[in-house]
C-alpha cells in the first residue's frame, strides 16, 4: 500500500462536503504573501449555507515555490488545497488521518530538501540521499544490467541529466599575434558554451587591419596556436635532497 493511501485526498472531502451540503459555500482568502513573493499562507471558510454569516470550520495553510514538480508553477494553488482541506477536516470530513495528501506531499518535498542538505555535509559532496519513500519506488526500477552505455546513459535510464561544465585553460604566457603583437579574442569558451559556432576561431587577432586567427587543433601549420597559449606549466617539483623536515615537494 502506497503512502498516500493513508490519507484523504481533498478532492474526496470536497464531494462528501457538497454532497452533504449543496447549498454550502468555500471560500478562501491569502493572509500572508512572502516578501519574495515565493511564499503564502492561505484561509479558507467552510460555510454549511451560502447565506451562513458565520462559517462552521476555517483552515490555514502555508506553501513556497519549489524547484521542481506542481511547486515550480502551482505552489500557491498547493496551498489553497491544502487550507480547504484542514477547514473540512476542522469540521467533519477527515475519513482517514487528519492531514490530507497534499499536506503531506508538501511534507515529503520538505524531506527532500532536508536530505539534500544532510547529504551536503558528507564527504562526497555529490552524495543524494532521497526519501525513504522515494527509494521504495525506485529500488529495482532499472537494473544495472539492463543499460549499457556510458555513466551518462544510465543516469538518463532513471531520469537524470548530466550538464557539462567546461573552463577553459590559460596558458603559460599571454596570446599574442605573431603576425603584429597585438591582443587577441580567445573563443575557447564561447564555444565550449555553445554561445558561437565550432567552427569559429579559438584566437582571433583583434587588429581589424589583420584579422589572423588561431586553432588549437588545426591541419594548417600556419593556423595552429602554440601550445604555450593554452597549456598550463606543470609545477616543478624541489630535489628531494634539499627538502626540510616536514616540507612538500611542490
Amino acid at each position: 500500500m502506497a503512502w498516500q493511501d493513508e490519507y484523504d485526498q481533498v478532492e474526496d472531502r470536497l464531494k462528501k462536503f457538497w454532497k452533504d451540503n449543496p447549498n454550502g459555500r468555500v471560500y478562501t482568502e491569502p493572509l500572508k504573501i512572502a516578501e519574495d513573493h515565493l511564499g503564502i499562507i492561505i484561509r479558507a471558510y467552510i460555510y454549511k449555507d451560502i447565506e451562513d454569516i458565520n462559517p462552521v470550520a476555517t483552515g490555514i495553510a502555508e506553501d513556497h515555490h519549489g524547484p521542481k514538480g506542481a511547486n515550480v508553477t502551482s505552489w500557491i494553488e498547493n496551498a489553497e488545497t491544502s487550507a480547504v482541506g484542514r477547514a473540512l477536516a476542522n469540521w467533519k470530513y477527515a475519513a482517514k488521518k487528519r492531514p490530507s495528501v497534499t499536506e503531506m506531499e508538501k511534507v515529503e518535498r520538505g524531506n527532500t530538501v532536508s536530505n539534500n542538505k544532510a547529504a551536503d555535509t558528507k564527504k562526497d559532496k555529490d552524495i543524494f540521499v532521497p526519501p525513504p519513500t522515494v527509494q521504495k519506488k525506485i529500488e529495482g526500477a532499472v537494473k544495472e544490467e539492463d543499460v549499457k552505455g556510458t555513466a551518462e546513459d544510465k543516469l538518463s535510464a532513471v531520469g537524470l541529466e548530466v550538464e557539462e561544465k567546461r573552463v577553459v585553460t590559460h596558458g603559460t604566457v599571454k596570446p599574442e599575434c605573431m603576425a603584429c603583437g597585438s591582443d587577441l579574442w580567445d573563443n575557447r569558451q564561447d564555444k565550449y558554451d555553445g554561445k558561437i559556432k565550432e567552427t569559429y576561431p579559438d584566437w582571433k587577432c583583434k587588429s581589424k587591419e589583420c584579422g589572423r586567427i588561431w586553432y588549437m587543433e588545426s591541419y594548417a601549420n600556419d593556423k595552429k596556436a602554440p601550445e604555450v597559449w593554452y597549456m598550463p606549466e606543470l609545477p616543478k617539483g624541489k630535489d628531494i635532497n634539499n627538502l626540510e623536515e616536514n616540507e612538500l615537494p611542490f
